[in-house]
């Protein structure tokens, strides 16, 4: 009983925190907005597949611009169900956070009641849960079955039956579809049981299920002219960089994931006394299952994926984390070692965490919040109330789709399939890239497009597009630019486009300028 009232206690704790949250951005907004662009390209593509069965960030096109190919199909199927709400993914986040705290709390009941307290509440208070789930993202749900693919795989370990191997199967099937980051650790999960079990059959099988999503996405993406991968692995990847940028994304991963890493170190340390007293490296390795799978894991996403932007690529890496050294924190708050220094330190990088992740949250979160506002949702009030089904070329696409119809040309090329090849060598960066500059000039003439609204640091505009104004934000901190400019593509309907600048300049918070060029 004791243990439930903590449980409640912590749902009460969540229920707080996210009332709290979308209180602060009401505020100024007048309803929540999600502190990242991404969410709007989710509800999109979910809009699209659902309304006119075009998986793409338009109607009227494909496009492989989600990196979570199963969060977007389950918006997609929720709108279906319950119509075009864009709060679908805060409800459907919640629920999964709930889920999520439910399986913690079965697990850990096995522990003493202070292991049971503390790392309930760190799931909350480290992840941060209530931020993951009011990103409007897939975070939530992707640590939810990666959390249920420890468990089934620990079951596993316990029983080799038909049923413990089909749960670890299908749960890996789902993580991997929610992110692709999963199969850093289902793919040492295989190696455990081919290599340590030896179990050479079921480590190859659980390997062709867990891939399963690549491949069929890959190969339904290839069959409509897109990369095998999602347009977004391809740009933002850590890879094909030469070995100075690899060098140099890896120290900013590391940097960017200082908060995570020292929760690493508790686990280097759990892994080096459970196995210190082992003879073979076969016993020392089958000693640490559960926590050499998530380092090793972790490692991989170190090196391949990415840390940071509002915390949340992480986030799942906190939690696993937290797993694997539960039973430890759990053996050192009963004493069961005789260094009893060791759960002071652990408390402590716990507390270190809390404050890079959770404390500093309380006050990027809104900040977030309201560039996504002042930025994202104003470009998609403009769009609406002017061009609203017009062909538009932008470069932060997420809010301007999903509340609009446009046509749209995307020179990041998340949403562009032919930009994105062109930009596949930029490696996340901005360059002087003068074939995507030709390939703007040449199909913006020929199709006809009307407005240009982008980041000029990302691509250069053609000559003869006509700026004709900018809008800009104050107190930068999650858009990707502070100024948005605003380009005629016929020199023609400058003054028309001045005018409509002028005339929605009445209507944009105070804080957000709207400069006209004279």
């Amino acid at each position: 009983m004791r243990r439930n009232t903590v449980l409640l206690g912590i749902f009460l704790i969540l229920g707080l925190l996210i009332f709290y949250n979308v209180q602060v951005v009401t505020n100024f907004a007048g309803k929540y907005i999600y502190p990242l662009d991404d969410a709007y390209i989710h509800l999109s593509m979910g809009k699209n597949f659902a309304q006119s069965g075009t998986w793409g960030i338009t109607r009227y096109e494909f496009s492989s611009t989600t990196s979570s190919p199963l969060f977007t199909f389950l918006l997609s199927v929720l709108i279906k169900i319950f119509g075009n709400w864009e709060y679908i993914p805060l409800v459907a986040n919640t629920i999964a956070g709930i889920a999520l705290l439910v399986v913690f709390h079965k697990y850990l009941k096995k522990f003493s009641p202070v292991t049971y307290a503390l790392f309930l509440s760190a799931v909350v208070l480290l992840m941060p849960l209530h931020l993951m789930i009011m990103t409007g993202m897939e975070h939530v749900f992707h640590t939810l079955v990666m959390v249920m693919v420890l468990l089934a795989f620990q079951k596993y370990l316990d029983d080799k039956s038909p049923r413990h191997f089909s749960n670890l199967a299908l749960f890996s099937i789902i993580a991997t579809g929610f992110r692709y980051e999963s199969l850093f650790f289902i793919f040492f999960i295989c190696a455990y049981v081919f290599f340590i079990k030896r179990d050479y059959v079921i480590g190859v099988i659980l390997g062709c299920f867990a891939i399963l999503p690549v491949v069929v996405y890959g190969y339904i993406s290839v069959d409509h002219g897109s990369f095998f991968l999602p347009n977004s692995l391809i740009l933002k990847g850590n890879t094909n960089d030469g070995i100075v940028g690899f060098l140099t994304r890896v120290a900013g991963n590391a940097y960017r994931g200082i908060s995570v890493l020292v929760l690493l170190i508790i686990l280097i340390t759990q892994i080096f006394i459970q196995a210190k007293n082992k003879k073979s490296m076969i016993n020392k390795i089958s000693e640490n299952a559960i926590p050499g799978v998530v380092f090793c894991g972790f490692i991989i996403h170190l090196l391949f994926a990415n840390f940071g932007w509002l915390i949340r690529y992480e986030a799942y890496l906190v939690v696993l984390l937290l797993f694997a050294i539960a039973p430890f924190a759990d053996v050192l708050f009963q004493n069961k070692i005789r260094n009893g220094v060791l759960k002071y330190i652990m408390v402590f990088l716990l507390l270190i965490t809390f404050s890079m992740r959770f404390v500093t949250m309380l006050k990027y979160q809104p900040i977030a919040s309201k560039n996504i506002f002042d930025q994202q949702i104003q470009l998609a009030d403009f769009l609406h109330r002017y061009y609203r089904n017009s062909k538009v070329i932008a470069n932060d696409i997420g809010a301007i789709t999903y509340f609009n119809n446009i046509h749209l040309l995307d020179t990041y090329g998340l949403g562009s399939i032919d930009v994105a090849k062109l930009r596949k060598n930029d490696h996340a960066k901005f360059t002087d890239n003068k074939a995507l500059q030709k390939y703007v000039y040449d199909t913006a003439r020929n199709l006809n497009f009307e407005i240009a609204i982008v980041f000029d640091e990302w691509v250069k505009m053609p000559d003869y597009f006509s700026k004709a104004g900018t809008l800009t934000i104050q107190n930068n901190y999650m858009a990707g630019g502070t100024t948005v400019s605003f380009y005629a593509v016929k020199k023609e309907n400058t003054d028309q486009l001045k005018h409509q600048l002028k005339e929605f300049s009445r209507h944009v918070p105070k804080d957000v300028i709207i400069k006209i060029i004279k």
